[in-house]
């Protein structure tokens, strides 16, 4: 199967993926049940493992032999999960993801489905040897599909993205929070501040991978981050990058698909306007 079917097929899973979030919506979220991993701000539903479990098990009918970097552990399909140990820092493009490799974040803006906010989605990004060939992210409260796959654009519900530029003094800005790690409070704060000072206002809306679709589609000009995971950005980064943005850490240096690194994604005047104020 070609890249083109491999991501139709992607997409469905994750307008699947999306009716399963609705559902547990229309239910009042009454049969999920949320508990914590790292602290009180780091949950996990029902219907994140539910949903994991699910893509991870249509992926693998749709490409025999893939592995899985992702956001939940699950023990019965632990075999085809990779680890941050078999990973490797510096650039994104990651031996340690040989072949075809899956990063899948089945609920990104997990506190929002949580509380009811309705900003949430569903994130499914394909690397092949550790870079990015297909990203496919769906925001079922906004029946938003946005797809890209690496040299043909990215679309949005099939309608192909343009490509621009803007200056960031004319943008709205958007910042995360980093919400499992304390120690960024100070500096996030400190970013935030800045975001609004150069730009014509700021954001905080809870997706990291929304952030960056709705960067790619124009609706933020710049969004920066302290502290991700690689299924917090796998395929919204994809899919802003074939739209003209930049995306990068903060410093400039390639962003890592290992640890815990950071993210400036924007168009190229707003990253470098960022980055010279």
């Amino acid at each position: 199967m070609n890249h083109e079917e491999i991501q139709k097929q992607i997409e469905k899973l994750a307008l699947a993926a999306g009716q399963m979030i609705l559902n547990a919506e229309d239910t009042a979220l009454r049969d999920v049940r949320v508990t914590t991993k790292t602290g009180r701000r780091d949950m996990v539903t029902s219907m994140d493992l539910a949903i994991q479990q699910m893509l991870m098990t249509e992926l693998m009918k749709i490409v025999p032999g893939c592995r899985f970097l992702v956001e939940e552990s699950i023990p019965s399909l632990s075999d085809v999960i990779i680890s941050d140990d078999d990973l490797t820092t510096g650039d994104a493009a990651d031996p340690g993801l040989r072949g075809v490799c899956f990063i899948i974040d089945p609920i990104d803006g997990t506190a929002n489905f949580v509380h009811g906010n309705r900003h949430s989605c569903t994130s499914i990004a394909m690397t092949v040897d550790g870079e990015a060939q297909i990203g496919v992210v769906y925001d079922p409260y906004r029946d938003e599909l946005f797809s890209a796959r690496k040299g043909s654009g990215s679309c949005l519900n099939g309608k192909l993205l343009p490509v621009f530029n803007a200056s960031i003094e004319n943008e709205i800005t958007v910042f995360g929070t980093a919400p499992y790690d304390d120690s960024t409070n100070g500096p996030t704060f400190q970013l935030a501040q800045k975001l609004y000072e150069l730009s014509a206002d700021v954001r905080r809306t809870g997706s990291a991978t929304l952030d960056c679709c709705w960067t790619a589609c124009g609706r933020f000009g710049l969004y920066a981050e302290l502290s991700l995971s690689a299924w917090d950005f796998a395929a919204g980064k994809l899919i802003a990058e074939e739209t003209g943005c930049v995306v990068m850490n903060l410093d400039g240096s390639p962003l890592s698909y290992k640890g815990k690194p950071t993210i400036l994604c924007g168009r190229p005047n707003a990253v470098s306007q960022f980055r010279r104020g």
